[in-house]
């Protein structure tokens, strides 16, 4: 089995809410009062997936610095 990146891992999540929202579906990943669903998660695992890609930008430049 493959070792999925971190990027990789959150853009299959990205996709599994989107369709989660396409469909209606009422799935609650907390409890019945705070009610966090997929419209609710799916910001800030976009905004996850941009820190993860910003940091992966960061260690490159700084790597290519230090060649």
């Amino acid at each position: 089995m493959r070792t999925l990146t971190t990027e990789e891992a959150l853009q299959i999540l990205i996709d599994w809410l989107r369709d989660n929202i396409n469909c209606d579906s009422g799935i609650i990943f907390d409890n019945d009062e705070d009610n966090t669903d997929s419209t609710m998660l799916l910001p800030h695992v976009e905004q996850a997936l941009n820190d993860v890609r910003y940091l992966r930008h960061l260690q490159l430049l700084q790597r290519a610095r230090s060649e």
